[in-house]
Order: C-alpha cells, then sequence, then structure tokens
C-alpha cells in the first residue's frame, strides 16, 4: 500500500538537498553558504526582516549527506507505519504540527544560532506513532518504539552539534498530536482536526515569539 504523504515528504527533502548542496563536496559539509543564510531558521531574519518563512525552511536543509540520510531513513519507516495507523491528510498535519513546534523549539532555545534539519518532524512523527499505537490498544513499548524514543533523546543531549530545542519541541508537538488522534479504532475527526490545527497555530506562534528573543551579539 503506497503512502503518498510520507513518500512525498522524503521525496520534497531529497529534491531541496540537490539544489542547496555543493556536489563536489558531498563527503563533508556540502550546504551551500548562500543557501543557509537564505533559508535557515534563525532568529534575527524572522524577528527583524519579518522573514517567517524561515520557521519552515529550514527544515528542508540539511547539512551534510549523512544529515539527510538519517532523518530520511527514520522519517521513512516510521512515516509509512503512523500514515498506515491513521491516514494521509492526518499524517501530513502531524508532520506540519511537529514542524512549527520543532522550529519554536529550536528557536527558543537558540535563537541566536541557524539551525537545519528535519528533526523536530521526524520526533513528532516518533512520538505520534508511539502515543496513536498505544491509546489504540497496541503496547509500544513491547515493540521497541519506546526505547527507540528514549535513546535519541539521550543522544540529543550527549552528541554535540545537535538542537536539542529542535528535537524537544518536534517531540511535544508529535505527543500533542497523537493524543488529538486518539484511539484510531473510534475516530473523531472533527475533533481531531480542530486540536491539531490550533496546536498548529500554536506552534507557529510560538516559532514567531521566540525568535524575538535573539540578542544582538555587539550589543
Amino acid at each position: 500500500m503506497t503512502k503518498p504523504v510520507t513518500n512525498l515528504f522524503v521525496g520534497l527533502n531529497a529534491m531541496v538537498f540537490l539544489f542547496t548542496h555543493d556536489m563536489t563536496r558531498i563527503g563533508g559539509a556540502s550546504l551551500r553558504q548562500d543557501s543557509l543564510v537564505q533559508w535557515a531558521t534563525y532568529g534575527f531574519p524572522i524577528a527583524e526582516l519579518s522573514e517567517w518563512w524561515r520557521i519552515v525552511t529550514g527544515a528542508f536543509l540539511h547539512a551534510d549527506v549523512r544529515h539527510l540520510l538519517l532523518n530520511m531513513v527514520m522519517l521513512f519507516l516510521l512515516g509509512r507505519r503512523l500514515e498506515n495507523q491513521t491516514t494521509s491528510p492526518l499524517f501530513a498535519a502531524i508532520c506540519c504540527v511537529s514542524l512549527l513546534w520543532g522550529s519554536a523549539g529550536a528557536l527558543l532555545a537558540a535563537p541566536n544560532t541557524a539551525v537545519v534539519g528535519a528533526s523536530g518532524v521526524v520526533y513528532g512523527v516518533m512520538a505520534s506513532v508511539f502515543v496513536v499505537e498505544q491509546r489504540s490498544g497496541g503496547d509500544p513499548w513491547n515493540e521497541g518504539l519506546g526505547t527507540l524514543i528514549v535513546v535519541n533523546v539521550v543522544l540529543s543531549f550527549v552528541v554535540p552539534g545537535i538542537s536539542v530545542g529542535g528535537h524537544l519541541g518536534g517531540l511535544a508537538g508529535g505527543l500533542i498530536c497523537g493524543w488529538a488522534a486518539g484511539d484510531q479504532r473510534r475516530r473523531d475527526l472533527w475533533r481531531t482536526r480542530i486540536t491539531i490545527s490550533l496546536v498548529g497555530f500554536t506552534g507557529c506562534l510560538l516559532g514567531v515569539l521566540a525568535a524575538k528573543t535573539w540578542m544582538n551579539p555587539i550589543l
């Protein structure tokens, strides 16, 4: 059974990678400087130049091919699982909300740092799978999903160069979305739609407000 939203999101990330990286440096940090400057999630241009789209575009940039592959493999495996458990439109909404909350978390934790990567989406999907499966009668701990989340959260604090705020923000957004999606054996579509829409709006608002906490290093 095809999973159109999962495949679309992975495909978009791969396409953006091709257009934003120097292929002659593919083994290292190949992200082009102009792409980082123009599209990364960063407090100053969002707050002072009204470049609000950076709350979204930073999630489609990756530092190097390893960064891309790690995120896309996780998203492909967990995304197909969640899209199969719910519906494609609901899964798309969860991805969008997780992205917004991941960006908000990154900006709240480090507004003066340019952040890239789809990790917020990955963490959000991971959290949503856990909650949806648990509320639908499954046992995500027995299947190793709970352990996967714990290990990844610990690694977020241990591995240098990782946006802890981005990971935890995406995780929080995904947990709320999973709760809103609820038991998939008894779907309440209107309640789910309204709740996830409000959560998405809140994530966007938090991102804009968090961007305003940036500090001018010259002052």
